[in-house]
């Protein structure tokens, strides 16, 4: 468990830093963030059911880690399945997996509570 959320803090953190060089003009934008621009603002993609589905899945394993009185069961349970979605959604190398899409937003709050947690199985 703790090689899974030191995984997926290492991923989403190499996300967000690329997206801040971005923001900041260090690094060209790739191209196909270019082509989803209009008028200078990328256009808000429109989320499938099923992406839509995983999304609140996700969100709902995040709360369940980063509760204060979370049990460690609970958390070990919710760090595999967020585990899991990364690995068998991996379909190319080319392609950002959507649950770590998803979960870029969580990055904070995941990595605080990593920070939190006493050392154990789920650390």
């Amino acid at each position: 468990s703790r090689c899974a959320i030191v995984a997926v803090l290492h991923v989403l953190d190499d996300t967000a830093k690329t997206t801040m060089a971005v923001e900041r003009g260090d690094v060209e934008e790739p191209k196909e963030r270019k082509e989803k621009k209009q008028g200078g603002e990328i256009k808000a993609e429109e989320l499938t059911e099923e992406d839509r589905a995983l999304q609140e899945n996700l969100d709902l394993l995040v709360e369940r880690i980063v509760e204060q009185d979370a049990k460690q069961d609970v958390q070990k349970a919710a760090l595999d399945t967020i585990r899991e979605e990364i690995r068998t959604s991996t379909s190319t190398m080319t392609s950002v997996p959507k649950p770590l899409k998803f979960l870029k937003a969580h990055f904070l709050s995941l990595k605080g509570c990593y920070d939190a947690m006493v050392d154990g199985e789920n650390k």
